[in-house]
């Protein structure tokens, strides 16, 4: 699943917008630092086990924690997956001169 379509994928059922634009802005900013080097494989991992699990909470707030947990820590394997192949396909493209 492409970074987009995860993320799109955590904020249904959230309606705000303003949260909705907070959440998408927190990812962005996280996967910019890991782009330019910023944070390593690891640090990338944390933030985006946290900032899942913040928005789960936000969408279920009477769910298990660890139910929750366990949820957080499968989306963010696939945005950590997205993330770099998205980096790995960027750094491509600047190694060839292109920008598509």
């Amino acid at each position: 699943m492409s970074y987009r379509e995860l993320l799109l994928k955590l904020m249904d059922g959230i309606n705000d917008a303003r949260i909705r634009s907070d959440i998408a802005s927190a990812f962005n900013v996280i996967m910019h630092a890991y782009r330019v080097g910023r944070i390593d494989d690891n640090k990338l991992l944390k933030a985006l086990r946290e900032l899942c699990l913040d928005v789960l909470m936000e969408k279920y707030p009477f769910k298990d924690i660890e139910e929750l947990k366990q949820e957080a820590d499968k989306l963010a394997e696939e945005f950590y997956r997205s993330v770099r192949a998205v980096t790995i396909r960027d750094r491509y493209r600047e190694l060839m001169g292109t920008s598509e």
